[in-house]
């Protein structure tokens, strides 16, 4: 039981000391100075992250409307075809009855 109490007050001894020396160094110019060149690395890739979504989300609305043309002209022809047809249809139904 002795040894692993004197363990563990080494390992406390040695954390704290690595915990102050760490706090120490945190404060210093050095540390600051990388503090905010983290914060603008950072706010300049939300910035970029940003611009990209509403870059995609700009041709994603693109692609979408050329899409939804494409598919109404392709509806329209298809229906001038049908119409076409039943006219065809009908006329050949008079010329039956006849």
């Amino acid at each position: 039981m002795e040894t692993s109490k004197s363990n563990f007050l080494i390992g406390l001894a040695i954390g704290s000391a690595i915990g102050a020396l760490a706090q120490r160094f945190s404060r210093t110019a050095k540390a600051k100075m990388l503090k905010k060149k983290i914060h603008n690395a950072m706010a300049k890739i939300a910035d970029r992250a940003e611009n990209l979504a509403e870059t995609v989300r700009d041709k994603a609305l693109d692609a979408s409307t050329k899409t939804a043309d494409k598919v109404a002209d392709a509806t329209f022809d298809v229906a001038e075809k049908a119409d076409t047809l039943k006219s065809k249809v009908h006329a050949a139904a008079l010329e039956a009855k006849k």
